[in-house]
């Protein structure tokens, strides 16, 4: 998840990236970032109007701008997602590198995907009505379903 952060800063760190992949305690890996939500409460809670949707895309990007700093989104988020932006005191979050994700792009095993937000809902209903098979490979490894 270093190309973001390459890409938003110049320096491959993970730390910096604006989506990570956290090693799931019952086994395998989860991706955690911004889902672009449908009625985001990021954007219901700054005062700034800095939170905007594209409705035509679906993307919810923060106008650096507007952002005042505050971290009322970060609050409002269920998962907190923006962060205050290094260097900046104003909040970051993913933006899908305006329509061209770069850790897409990156992402040798194509475990990463861009898909319609109705597709997306239909691939999280389908893996949760399979049972959870926790992994047996060592960290790092790729468990088949």
């Amino acid at each position: 998840m270093t190309a973001c952060s390459f890409k938003k800063y110049g320096t491959y760190n993970y730390n910096l990236s604006l989506c990570k992949v956290l090693e799931d305690p019952r086994g395998g890996f989860v991706r955690v970032h911004c889902h672009h939500c449908r009625d985001p409460m990021c954007k219901a809670a700054c005062p700034a109007g800095a939170i905007r949707k594209d409705e035509a895309t679906g993307t919810v990007t923060i106008d650096q701008m507007l952002c005042v700093g505050c971290k009322a989104c970060t609050y409002a988020c269920p998962i907190a997602i923006p962060q205050m932006g290094r260097g900046l005191k104003i909040m970051v979050k993913c933006d899908l590198c305006k329509g061209d994700p770069e850790c897409i792009k990156v992402c040798s095993s194509r475990a990463i995907k861009l898909v319609p937000r109705e597709e997306a809902e239909r691939l999280v209903g389908d893996m949760a009505a399979r049972p959870f098979a926790p992994a047996t490979a060592p960290v790092g490894q790729a468990v088949k379903p």
